[in-house]
């Protein structure tokens, strides 16, 4: 399958620095494999790299759906077992996951969204073996990163995507896609397609976590589970039963029960077969975020069914409250995405500028007094009892400061140290060392693994507050740095979003709202070179509405000008994908045809021929349609230049008036070749 090409918004946002993306092993994966030709070894001595991921790789590798196997303990084995590839995207997307940071989009719950994803992906894991050629794995990945886009959108755009979630929230998907067209020029399904094709995913990875943003819950008559897409619809529906709360709309609760029941037939499950199906996934679910540090919670099936019971009653009488018993549904977004004004104003309450402080030491007799201490001084304090809980609390909360002692069991406060600094989160952290020790080479040691600053233990209370207020400076010169890296970032995004804005301004005809003359001159030469270059086809279709000059005179020109936006309308809904039409000026338009030969152009302006005489355009008293005389020049009829092949098609318009109006007439056909059908029509 052909890539197609990335768009320039996605470029914009790309180039704002701030997309999701891997980091730490990631970014060394990434680069080791950007060809086809990369080394196994390579990237296995990266994933080692980092200790919890080798533990993840391992764990997946090792996992249920390969029972009878036997269990293997190195990378390089379970790159054997799954696949380099597959080692690949997993290590991609955990590294992605590691990243994770509560954002500035006030209406984007952050924390739902990655047990969302979390779930969706233990879900797919479990179903893709009823998938054919879809692997446990991918299933795996694709869940985790499916809606990665709008994670995007919340990070890039945070301000204006707030707005459009809480405008959208509970409408049907495409509302909410059109939304985010409206106001980035691209939706979030666009996103994540070109952000799987950017990190190296294939086209057809790319193409299925697309296809599954655009149709969330598929409402095909006849269910099928025969595709990557497919499976990304029902583990979506899966995670969010898992996620129901009192504020789920009943109608996502209806769409999401009769996805399940769905599913429960292609699977051809009882109702034991499915709750040992959930069972399963919920099971798994807690393991793995227990892992990722990610909330989940202890589900069953019978409470879902509870739940779609209690949510389809109150659906039933919503319907008959609102439409008499008579309505459409429509898949709607997640309630992953947004949160309720509640939530939101509960989620800012640190707004407050006061530091952050994780306190760590194995001995509860000095933790007890360090957190005394630090609270005593006014810090917001956290605690943890060795260093692997440090670690896990400031990847989940962030710590401005963190004040760890050096001799703890598990990871010291130097291991601590150099795994925080291995990430981006833990990079800007200001870490304090705590140390009874007083050898040199202990603390060259611990300023060469990144430390700060250390005190000497016992400490005295005064002389840690004196320390830490040089860590208080680095904190507020840290918040304003990225306070106007932010506000950098919201002005550039802005001012791309205007500069596109007004560049498609000045190639749109403000009317008609269609592609103006010098885009379509821009279009047709871009088409041109493109043909002599590569060998492709493309045909051009002028337009000329019969009798234009009539409408005006007897109706007015506001009539006139309603004729010519109705016209464009309905010729625009007429053509391909890869088609387009322009308006030149007056009542002359052009289509150009992508890949079209002469013969396929002329079936083509046939097709707009008809469609433009059977719609009816009223306005101020008027009613009636109007017909056009289109001429056709196409690729492949050997013009010598853009000049030539135009003014061919235009020559063709003029002959097509000549016989009678209202016909296709093909560039270089002689007088004699007119369309019969069409004259003895006309004559009638």
């Amino acid at each position: 399958m052909q890539k197609r090409a990335i768009p320039v918004e996605f470029e914009e946002l790309k180039s704002s620095g701030t997309l999701p993306s891997p980091a730490g092993v990631g970014i060394k994966i990434l680069e080791i494999t950007r060809t086809d030709e990369f080394s196994a070894d390579d990237m296995g001595q990266a994933i080692m790299s980092d200790s919890s991921l080798t533990g993840r790789i391992l764990e997946l590798a090792n996992s249920a759906d390969r029972a009878g196997q036997e269990p293997i303990t190195t990378v390089s084995a379970a790159i054997m077992r799954l696949g380099a590839t597959t080692v690949r995207n997993l290590a991609l997307a955990f590294s992605v996951i590691s990243e994770r940071d509560d954002g500035s989009c006030k209406a984007f719950n952050y924390p739902l969204y990655w047990s969302g994803s979390l779930a969706r992906a233990v879900a797919a894991k479990s179903l893709a073996q009823h998938v054919p050629g879809v692997s446990s794995e991918e299933g795996y990945v694709a869940g985790l990163l499916a809606e990665v886009g709008v994670l995007a959108l919340a990070t890039v755009h945070s301000e204006p995507y707030a707005k459009v979630l809480l405008e959208t929230r509970g409408q049907p998907m495409s509302v909410v896609l059109a939304a985010e067209n409206a106001t980035f020029d691209i939706d979030h399904a666009t996103i994540c397609y070109c952000m799987m094709l950017d990190w190296g995913l294939p086209e057809s990875f790319a193409s299925a976590v697309e296809s599954f943003n655009l149709d969330r819950l598929s409402s095909k008559e006849a269910a099928e589970l025969d595709s990557l897409s497919d499976l990304l619809r029902f583990a979506d529906a899966i995670s969010s039963a898992m996620l129901f709360t009192a504020t789920t709309p009943p109608r996502r609760i209806n769409e999401v029960g009769e996805q399940i029941e769905m599913l429960q037939q292609v699977l051809e499950y009882s109702d034991a077969d499915l709750d040992r199906l959930l069972g399963q996934i919920s099971g798994e679910w807690s393991r793995w975020g227990e892992r990722l540090d990610i909330s989940t919670c202890d589900v069953s099936f019978s409470s879902i069914r509870e739940a779609i019971a209690r949510g389809r009653e109150a659906f039933k009488k919503e319907v008959e409250l609102q439409t008499g018993g008579a309505i459409r549904c429509e898949s709607v977004v997640a309630d992953t995405i947004v949160t309720t004004t509640d939530a939101v104003e509960d989620a800012r309450g640190l707004g407050s500028e006061r530091i952050k402080v994780l306190a760590v030491d194995d001995d509860p007799v000095a933790l007890r007094l360090l957190v005394a201490t630090l609270r005593k001084q006014g810090f917001d304090v956290t605690f943890a009892k060795n260093g692997s809980e440090a670690m896990r609390i400031s990847m989940r909360e962030g710590p401005d400061i963190i004040v760890a002692d050096q001799e703890m069991p598990e990871m010291s406060g130097l291991e601590l140290t150099r795994a925080l600094r291995r990430s981006k989160r833990g990079s800007s952290m200001y870490i304090v060392l705590l140390t009874g020790a007083r050898a040199e080479d202990l603390l060259v040691t611990a300023f060469e693994s990144g430390v700060d600053d250390f005190i000497q233990k016992p400490f005295d209370a005064n002389f840690l507050l004196a320390r830490l207020r040089a860590g208080m400076r680095i904190v507020g010169l840290q918040r304003r740095i990225e306070e106007d890296r932010r506000t950098i970032l919201r002005q550039l995004a802005d001012k791309n979003n205007f500069n596109r804005r007004l560049k498609m301004l000045s190639l749109t005809d403000l009317l008609t709202e269609v592609p103006n003359r010098r885009h379509a001159m821009e279009r047709v030469e871009s088409e041109w070179k493109s043909a002599n270059r590569r060998g492709t086809q493309f045909a051009v279709v002028m337009v000329d509405i019969d009798h234009f000059k009539a409408v005006n005179d007897t109706h007015g020109h506001d009539v006139g000008d309603r004729v010519l936006k109705s016209t464009a309308q309905v010729m625009s809904s007429t053509l391909r994908g890869e088609d387009q039409v322009a308006r030149l000026g007056g009542e002359e338009f052009l289509i150009i045809a992508r890949g079209a030969v002469l013969e396929e152009a002329r079936v083509l302006a046939e097709r707009v021929r008809i469609v433009v005489e059977e719609n009816i355009v009223e306005a101020d008293g008027y009613r009636g349609s109007v017909t056009v005389s289109l001429g056709v020049a196409a690729f492949d009829q050997g013009f010598t230049g853009v000049s030539e092949m135009m003014k061919a098609a235009d020559d063709a318009v003029y002959q097509a008036k000549n016989l009678g109006r209202n016909q296709v007439r093909g560039a270089r056909e002689s007088s004699s070749c007119a369309d019969e059908p069409h004259k003895r029509r006309l004559s009638a």
